[in-house]
């Protein structure tokens, strides 16, 4: 009787402790039936990745916490790196998706002519890409490409709007310091490519080569009277300076899209959609707020993402 007893009760709390376990366990596939998970299911965890500009940044935050809201298993790897650590990364499995630029793909890994169309554009890298497992989502207005920046004092002194007139002055051998970065010197896209449409070389003595973003603050101390801007930064409406027309179009178009891993979109079909809902609130006006908020009034990419998104109804 007592063995009965004894081998009854380790069966109750047997069965005790499976009802708690499945009990709570419950609890979590009804988060993730909205991430598109049936019970039973293992889906894969998505790793968040962005590159490491302000907002590269903004974009793989929103993304994080919209994706966590939803329910979805997320990790987040936001300010992996840049392109030669990034793309690596996707193609590899290291993370499941991250925030790429159009023209960025297209010139620099399909080694395309650079295109100012932007459905062209588009087009040509979700093509290019659907061949390595890789799927590009719905593009953003957002066309964040690169222009030339100069100090406001030395726009008024030569009369300077467009960017020949810029080149004029340097082709005349002006000491125009220019801020750039070596990853733009050395890209397809970049200092070369920007040389060729102008039709001049830069003197190597007047290049300034600094880290990403510190050609503004460059510029704002009178370190340089030019520099590389990215046309969606607050900051060179925020310091005065002035960006230059760029005339002879030199710099292609950049939307910025989503891109993850097949398996992902295949795992979570309601993704698109979804994303798309983030994607279509973010215009060059809009992220170039965003990106003052961070740059210019020093708010953390955490707490801008987060207000963005409650303000748009897409977390709470």
């Amino acid at each position: 009787m007592k063995k009965f007893y004894k081998y009854g009760l380790v069966a109750v709390l047997v069965l005790a402790l499976m009802a708690s376990v499945f009990g709570c366990s419950g609890g979590k596939t009804g988060e993730q039936k909205n991430a598109g998970t049936s019970v039973g299911e293992k889906k894969p965890t998505i790793v968040i990745g962005s590159k490491t500009f302000t907002e590269a940044l903004l974009l793989g935050t929103m993304t994080y916490q919209y994706l966590q809201h939803l329910g979805y298993p997320v990790e987040n790897k936001v300010g992996l790196g840049e392109l030669a650590v990034i793309r690596p990364a996707l193609e590899s499995g290291q993370i499941s998706g991250y925030w790429e630029y159009t023209g960025t793909v297209l010139i620099n890994v399909m080694k395309h002519e650079p295109s100012f169309n932007e459905e062209e554009c588009y087009k040509l890298v979700k093509d290019w890409d659907a061949k390595n497992g890789l799927v590009w989502l719905d593009y953003a207005p957002l066309n964040d490409t690169y222009g030339i920046m100069v100090r406001k004092d030395i726009a008024d002194k030569y009369h300077l709007k467009k960017t020949s007139d810029l080149i004029e002055l340097i082709k005349k051998g002006e000491p125009i310091r220019f801020v750039s970065t070596q990853e733009y010197n050395e890209r397809p896209d970049g200092l070369a490519h920007f040389e060729k449409v102008y039709n001049f070389q830069y003197p190597k003595k007047y290049i300034i080569n600094a880290a990403l973003n510190v050609g503004y603050e460059a510029l704002k101390a009178g370190q340089a009277e030019a520099g590389l801007a990215f046309t969606t930064d607050a900051r060179v409406k925020a310091y005065g300076l002035v960006l230059l027309e760029d005339d002879k179009k030199a710099f292609p178009v950049y939307n910025a899209a989503p891109v993850f891993r097949k398996e992902i979109i295949d795992a979570y079909p309601q993704l698109p959609e979804q994303m798309k809902k983030l994607s279509s609130l973010l215009d060059d006006k809009t992220i170039m707020e965003l990106n003052r908020q961070v740059d210019v009034d020093k708010k953390s990419v955490d707490e801008v993402s987060r207000e963005f998104l409650k303000q748009h109804g897409l977390i709470s």
